[in-house]
């Protein structure tokens, strides 16, 4: 008896077991759904704000792209102003030879690299600058028609430096096979995945050597805005810099370069590149197949295009030039930035009209109410901050602290508008 009674126990408590897990896995599925859920419906919005230039440029309506000049030298990488001791050349970097730790600006890979950042300086200017654009294409002749007064005219000039490295080689990957039994339950399948990936990740199993290429490229540009009537200064000559590091195959963790440096980059310089192509767009694509098959195939949405495929080299120069003109246009024109924004629970008419992003509808009619809440100021301020008026946002966000001095989010407008 007490031989069969205790198989049966044991079967009786094992399916027990089963069944408390997956009642704990459906309600924590329920959570993590409600908790999605509940992020969906913060009341945070997607704010496209103007922000005013960062220097203060005065008397000048004309601009002039002038010459851009390649020099030679060596560009600064981000994450060596440490001392050599910290450069992240340590055991835990696993840093391939050979080794960069610098680099050089080369004129012969630098040709076409003026011509496009000018380029990108005229598209950005165009856009959203206030100043009307004359002779952009660098060479002293080639006005036309009524010259305006020398002193309302600007020669935006530079000095370039480009360096770009693309290494192909191989390095010696760790596999380990796994076979695959459909026999197996799933608890098993993934205890034999995770000791292989386990094994692979320790060096333990078949060495074979493996492709891969790395691509690393650097842009510096020294930037002069000078007056045309004197040569003086506009605004103090400003350099910027930008970065691009990527390797395709081999192992992911490796570089030719140390890694703080690429770390750096990756952190500050490639945070627009998205990895993965969003649903949206890829279900734009498939309706406009359907909607217009002409313009689909036109665009070359047929073909398959993938971010992981690697960039040739006009495509670099192309990426690093335009982030260059568009961080240095923000110095002399005002720009607009995309912030996410929380809207405080104030007067709901006012709220709906802000979330509607109807930023000026929103402020006449927050200012026609009698009274308003710390919430309705805050309100009032990130209407005026989503249209560009800094100086009325703030005023607006300082009168909401006053009335609610312990809320965080109006500490931080207040803060994010002092400057």
């Amino acid at each position: 008896m007490k031989l069969i009674s205790s198989p049966i126990l044991c079967c009786f408590f094992s399916e027990k077991r089963k069944g408390v897990n997956a009642s704990k896995f459906r309600t924590l599925i329920i959570l993590c759904f409600f908790a999605i859920l509940l992020n969906a419906c913060t009341a945070k919005v997607n704010f496209q704000i103007e922000r005013p230039p960062v220097q203060l440029v005065k008397g000048i309506n004309y601009i002039e792209v002038g010459n851009f000049q390649i020099v030679s030298g060596q560009i600064i990488l981000p994450g060596t102003t440490v001392s050599k001791s910290k450069l992240g050349f340590t055991r835990d970097d696993k840093i391939l030879k050979p080794t960069i730790s610098k680099l050089t600006s080369n004129k012969s890979q630098a040709h076409q690299i003026a011509d496009l950042l000018r380029a990108a300086l005229v598209h950005e200017l165009s856009l959203q600058s206030p100043y009307r654009l004359i002779n952009t294409t660098g060479k002293k002749t080639g006005f036309s028609g009524v010259l305006p007064d020398a002193t309302e005219v600007a020669i935006l000039n530079g000095k370039v430096k480009y360096s770009e490295q693309i290494i192909e080689s191989e390095e010696a990957l760790s596999y380990f096979t796994n076979i695959k039994n459909k026999g197996a339950t799933l608890e098993q399948s993934l205890l034999a995945s995770a000791v292989s990936m386990g094994a692979e990740s320790s060096g333990t199993g078949f060495l074979i050597a493996t492709p891969y290429v790395e691509q690393i490229a650097a842009l510096e540009v020294e930037f002069s805005l000078l007056r045309k009537s004197d040569g003086s200064y506009v605004i103090p000559p400003q350099s910027f810099r930008t970065y691009y590091v990527r390797k395709w195959g081999g192992a992911p963790e490796t570089s030719h370069l140390p890694g703080k440096i690429k770390n750096a980059i990756l952190n500050n310089y490639q945070q627009d590149e998205d990895l993965s192509e969003s649903l949206l767009s890829r279900i734009d694509r498939a309706g406009l197949s359907f909607t217009n098959p002409t313009e689909y195939f036109a665009r070359g949405f047929n073909l398959r295009q993938n971010v992981q495929v690697p960039q040739t080299s006009l495509e670099l120069k192309i990426r690093l030039g335009r982030q260059v003109a568009r961080e240095y246009v923000k110095q002399i024109s005002p720009y607009h930035e995309t912030a996410e924004l929380l809207v405080q629970d104030g007067n709901s008419i006012a709220a709906t009209l802000i979330r509607g992003n109807a930023y000026q509808e929103a402020v006449s009619f927050l200012q026609g109410l009698d009274e308003r809440s710390a919430a309705d100021e805050y309100n009032l301020g990130l209407s005026f901050e989503a249209g560009g008026k800094i100086s009325q946002a703030r005023k607006h966000y300082e009168l909401a602290l006053k009335k609610d001095g312990n809320n965080e989010e109006i500490k931080a407008a207040v803060k994010r508008t002092q400057n």
